[in-house]
């Protein structure tokens, strides 16, 4: 079981991967993808992260900590402004090259600490460490356009922004490798816990989901609506092996 995140891991590299291939050649094609991403970085705070907290002796004190997770990610999405630096894409002179390098930093660390939760997942249980992996997997897609994008705005060249991504799929890899390095006291699990279940919702609801409505199509709330059942079904039948 000790390298099962680091396989899990792995996958994100493919993902990751496509998002930085796609802010290249398909931008405006991404919305669909973005929605089911939001939902299934939800449904994995909802059909399991949640639910595993409140299964613990005093659950419902976590959820001080789930709102720490939700604001640490706010503030890591605002330090390093991703929604300015989309809708302001082709201001390339504006901007200086040290300031993407930067942003993108703030990214490497995000997908590093994704790698952490699937490795911590996996040491709480088979069934959350899977879900949370899936959700992973299907929001570094983004993780990837992100950076890709960022660094391009920021008037760096596509050199650059390719190893900027090359970091960012590495990232999650590395951050799962740390936790083989040691045990989750019981204790600190559902504070754990709490935390990436905060970060999740942020992640969904804040970032991916408002990026995917900014197409005008209503197939972004049926792919947001798919990506909230697959976890949810995911969750189920983990549940019954």
């Amino acid at each position: 079981m000790s390298f099962v995140p680091l396989a899990f891991s792995s996958l994100t590299l493919i993902s990751t991967g496509l998002g930085g291939m796609a802010a290249v050649r398909f931008r405006d094609r991404l919305h669909l993808l973005l929605g089911f991403s939001s939902g299934a970085v939800l449904g994995v705070a909802l059909f399991d992260i949640l639910p595993e907290i409140f299964a613990l002796d005093g659950g419902a004190s976590y959820m001080p900590i789930a709102a720490i997770g939700f604001l640490a990610f706010f503030g890591l999405e605002r330090y390093t402004a991703l929604h300015s630096a989309r809708q302001h894409v082709h201001a390339r002179d504006d901007h200086e090259q040290e300031v993407g390098s930067l942003s993108a930093t703030g990214l490497v660390l995000h997908s590093f600490l994704d790698g952490v939760a699937i490795g911590v997942g996996f040491q709480t249980s088979r069934e959350i460490g899977v879900v949370i992996a899936l959700g992973i997997i299907a929001h570094d897609l983004s993780d990837g356009l992100n950076t890709v994008t960022v660094v391009l705005a920021h008037g760096n060249p596509l050199k650059r922004a390719v190893f900027w991504l090359a970091l960012d799929m590495l990232a999650p890899v590395l951050g799962a490798a740390t936790t083989m390095m040691f045990v989750l006291n019981p204790a600190l699990l559902g504070w754990v816990l709490a935390f990436f279940a905060g970060s999740f919702l942020y992640i969904g609801a804040s970032d991916l989901l408002p990026e995917a409505r900014e197409h005008d199509s209503p197939l972004v709330g049926v792919a947001t609506a798919a990506g909230l059942l697959a976890i949810y079904l995911t969750t189920l039948a983990l549940r019954g092996l």
